[in-house]
C-alpha cells in the first residue's frame, strides 16, 4: 500500500512555538500523518474521498484522444467499421470462415466490441503510471485512478460500437437472441477483468519497462488466437483446449451468443474463462497495491 498522507488526530509531544514579535502563536499546527500502513480500510477510504480525481483524470483522457481531430468521436464509429469490412472480405468472402448463420459483418462485430475494448484499456491502462510519472510524483491520490482513468476513452468507444451494432443488426433484420439480457453483465465483466489485467501490467511496466513493447505486439497475436472473427469450434478438435486457457475465448463466446442468439460456449470452456479472468484480476489489482509503496521511487 502507498504512503499517504492524512490528517488523523494522534497524541505527540508538545511543541514549543516560537514567540513572533514577542507574542506566542495560540493557534494549534495541524499533525500531518505519514501513513504507510498496508491498510485496506483505509485504501477504500482513499477511493472515496479522491473520487473527484478519478473524474478530473477520466475527462482528460477523453479529451486527450480527440483533441486537435477533425473528425472527432466520428473516429470511434470508422475503426471498428473499417475492422468489419476487411474481416468480412479476408474472412468471410475468401476464406468462407462460417458464422453459423448469421451475416458476417455482424457475428464479426459483435466480437469485434469485447475485443477492442479489451485491447483498448490494456493498452492505455498498462502505461498509466509511466506516461504520468510527473503528476505521480507531485501529488498523492490512489494510484489505481490512473490506471482507471486510461479506460475512459475506451469504455466511451464501446457504448459507440454497440450502438453501430444495434443499427447494423436492425439492417439486417437479426433479431436479439432470447439471452439478450446477459450482453451487458458480460461486458461489466469483460471491463473489470480488463482494468484488473491491466493494473497488474502497469505494477509491473513501472519497474521494467520491456512491458510496453511487448504489449502492442502481444495484441496483435492475440487477436487471431482468440475467437473474435472465428467461433472456438472452428478449432480443429485438438487445439481447442489451447484456446479454451485464453480467457476471453469464453467471455466473447457468451456475449455473442447473448447478443446474436447464437449457441453459448461450452460449460468447461465457460468456466476455465471465468476462472482464469476472475484469478487475474484479483492477483493484478493485489499486486498493483503491493507495488504501488515503492512505485514513485522507481517509475
Amino acid at each position: 500500500m502507498s504512503s499517504k498522507v492524512t490528517s488523523e488526530s494522534v497524541t505527540l509531544p508538545a511543541v514549543s512555538i516560537p514567540e513572533v514579535d514577542g507574542v506566542a502563536d495560540k493557534h494549534e499546527l495541524p499533525v500531518v500523518v505519514i501513513d504507510g500502513s498496508a491498510n485496506w480500510k483505509r485504501w477504500w477510504a482513499d477511493l472515496y474521498l479522491y473520487r473527484g480525481a478519478l473524474q478530473s483524470l477520466m475527462r482528460r483522457n477523453v479529451r486527450s484522444r480527440y483533441k486537435q481531430a477533425v473528425l472527432g468521436m466520428t473516429w470511434a464509429v470508422i475503426q471498428p467499421a473499417v475492422q468489419v469490412v476487411v474481416f468480412t472480405v479476408l474472412f468471410g468472402r475468401l476464406a468462407k470462415v462460417p458464422s453459423d448463420g448469421v451475416p458476417y459483418p455482424l457475428f464479426a462485430l459483435a466480437g469485434l466490441l469485447p475485443w477492442n475494448l479489451f485491447s483498448k484499456v490494456i493498452s492505455e491502462a498498462s502505461a498509466a503510471l509511466v506516461t504520468n510519472q510527473n503528476l505521480i510524483t507531485k501529488l498523492f491520490f490512489p494510484r489505481i485512478y490512473l490506471v482507471l482513468a486510461a479506460g475512459a476513452s475506451a469504455l466511451l468507444d464501446a457504448v459507440v460500437t454497440l450502438i453501430l451494432l444495434g443499427i447494423l443488426m436492425a439492417f439486417y433484420g437479426h433479431a436479439p437472441g432470447a439471452m439478450i439480457w446477459l450482453a451487458l453483465p458480460v461486458l461489466i465483466g469483460i471491463v473489470v477483468f480488463s482494468y484488473g489485467f491491466g493494473s497488474l501490467l502497469a505494477a509491473v511496466n513501472a519497474r521494467w519497462r520491456d512491458v510496453q513493447h511487448t504489449i502492442p505486439f502481444a495484441l496483435q497475436v492475440g487477436l487471431f488466437v482468440t475467437p473474435v472473427i472465428y467461433r472456438h469450434s472452428f478449432v480443429p478438435e485438438k487445439w481447442q483446449w489451447i484456446l479454451a486457457l485464453n480467457p476471453l475465448t469464453g467471455l466473447i463466446e457468451l456475449f455473442r451468443g447473448a447478443v446474436l442468439g447464437l449457441p453459448f460456449p461450452e460449460s468447461p470452456v465457460l468456466a476455465i474463462s471465468l476462472t482464469i479472468s476472475a484469478l487475474l484480476t484479483v492477483v493484478g489489482v493485489w499486486q498493483f497495491t503491493r507495488m504501488e509503496a515503492s512505485i514513485v521511487d522507481v517509475v
